[in-house]
């Protein structure tokens, strides 16, 4: 753990120090989505290979749909709220700033 962490940091000052170019970008981009595809592909072969997860998938399902479900409507929900929010505030600064352009 020690070494992601260090290596995150690393990556983060190098970043500032030193920003990638457009085409460095593009390959940053390309080698991540690379890494995350292997990741990905190696936790579902190591999961599809345990009997226990496999003898669980329903109710792990279920699980998933549920905790999925309501982190969508919470996220829903909560853009809402924000948004109304933000909005109120910038409709307050437009309406002082009509009512001093009549003045």
């Amino acid at each position: 753990m020690t070494l992601i962490f260090v290596s995150l940091g690393i990556g983060i000052i190098w970043g500032h120090l030193r920003p990638l170019s457009g085409r460095g970008a593009r390959a940053a981009h390309v080698v991540t989505l690379a890494g995350l595809f292997i990741m990905l592909v190696s936790m579902g072969a190591q999961l599809g290979s345990d009997e226990r997860v496999l003898a669980n998938l329903g109710r792990m399902g279920l699980q998933a749909v549920v905790l999925s479900v309501f982190s969508v409507l919470g996220s829903v929900l909560m853009v809402y709220l924000a948004r109304n929010f933000i909005y109120r505030g910038l409709d307050a600064k437009l309406t002082r700033g009509q009512r001093r352009e009549k003045q």
